[in-house]
């Protein structure tokens, strides 16, 4: 299951431990600046982006899939590890790459090279894309993110944005963000009847495990269908297969306060309580410079990526197949 980030996604072929091989497709995005832009309407500047889909051998005529979105890192073989388990339980895995298409080789370092509203955009641009595809069922659809691709999905999840985006299509059946990262909430959250569940490292230093309790607690005390985990003895990454590595040059913000924004996208500042139409990525990160700092770690023990493998298959299979 190699994967050669040096070379464009488009030009290669992923192939999984068994030997099967994904569809490339062509996916039609967009860069909208934030999530009042997306609600207004405006997606700002096309985008062409793509993504591997591989479908489980069922008797069905339609399957379910899961659309994987990545972190600041981008694709790399331990999501292709991850498709193969979702397979396995009998459900389709539709590997994208948010980053190819951008001209952006990461965004580790700089997390402003397109916005955070452009990655859950993604998500909803993968959903229309994959309900034209033959043998995907678009009523049990799930996504999947990590860090920085776990709030997209998580977003994504948020009707507010999936309402305006969508109109009519369903909306995502279940949402799994590991490690994510949760600096970005609505004030009033709204998942509907998604499934969410929040898988996160005890011992994170580049995404707040309180930003993510807070989400938690947020979408629980609106009756949503949430659950959240936090794994003992883990950082950031621990459900890839990647030895313990340092980030110096990465921009965590771990004591910021929560970002919100109303239910039309609009920024609430955290300190006066006022609304900032048209505030941007690059307005929050001035607001938030005093707690940015440089310099992260990632990596996994053993058994932790198999036991995050167990826990998300698991839930897909509960919430798409039943």
């Amino acid at each position: 299951m190699d994967f050669d980030p040096s070379i464009a996604f488009e030009a290669q072929t992923l192939t999984l431990a068994t030997g099967q091989t994904g569809k490339l497709i062509e996916v039609a995005s967009a860069n909208p600046l934030s999530y009042e832009a997306i609600i207004a309407g405006n997606q700002g500047p096309a985008v062409r982006l793509f993504g591997s889909l591989f479908l489980p051998e069922i008797a069905a005529a339609l399957a379910p899939v899961v659309i994987l979105i990545p972190g600041s890192g981008g694709v790399n073989p331990s999501i292709l590890s991850h498709a193969q388990a979702l397979l396995t339980a009998g459900i389709g895995a539709f590997v994208f790459d948010p980053f190819g298409g951008r001209g952006v080789q990461d965004t580790i370092a700089a997390q402003q090279q397109f916005s955070f509203a452009s990655s859950s955009w993604d998500v909803f641009a993968c959903m229309k894309r994959l309900a034209e595809e033959p043998g995907v069922d678009v009523n049990r659809l799930g996504a999947m993110g990590y860090s920085r691709g776990g709030l997209a999905v998580i977003q994504a999840a948020m009707k507010p944005l999936a309402d305006a985006v969508l109109q009519g299509q369903p909306a995502l059946t279940a949402v799994v963000a590991g490690w994510p990262w949760c600096g970005y909430q609505f004030s009033a959250p709204d998942i509907g009847r998604t499934a969410m569940r929040l898988i996160a490292a005890d011992q994170d230093n580049w995404a707040s495990v309180l930003q993510v309790q807070a989400q938690y607690f947020a979408l629980r005390a609106r009756g949503a269908d949430i659950s959240m985990r936090l794994v003992a003895n883990a950082s950031h990454g621990f459900g890839y297969s990647t030895e313990f590595r340092e980030f110096p040059e990465a921009m965590t913000a771990l004591a910021a306060p929560v970002v919100e924004f109303n239910d039309s996208g609009v920024l609430v500042n955290p300190w006066n309580r006022r609304l900032q139409p048209g505030a941007s990525d690059l307005t929050i990160r001035d607001l938030l410079l005093p707690f940015i700092r440089r310099g992260v770690s990632i990596g996994t023990r053993p058994g932790q990526m198999q036991d995050f493998m167990n826990d998300f298959t698991s839930f897909f299979q509960a919430r798409l197949i039943g």
